[in-house]
């Protein structure tokens, strides 16, 4: 089935991640986080997201 995506939909999808990765940094910052929980919560948001997709991959195979 062919679906037309808008371009407002492709650009929210495009920005999504690095607007939530931006949020928790600020998050992280404004509760008198250092570099070292900045980097924790890096990992950790790559983590997720990776397993994310990974999710979601499997899900559209079946």
């Amino acid at each position: 089935m062919f679906v037309l995506r808008s371009w407002f939909t492709e650009t929210v999808r495009y920005l999504t991640r690095p607007l939530v990765a931006a949020l928790v940094a600020l998050f992280i910052v404004a509760n008198g986080g250092g570099w070292t929980e900045l980097a924790i919560g890096a990992v950790l948001f790559l983590l997720i997201d990776l397993g994310s997709r990974q999710v979601l991959r499997r899900r559209s195979r079946t």
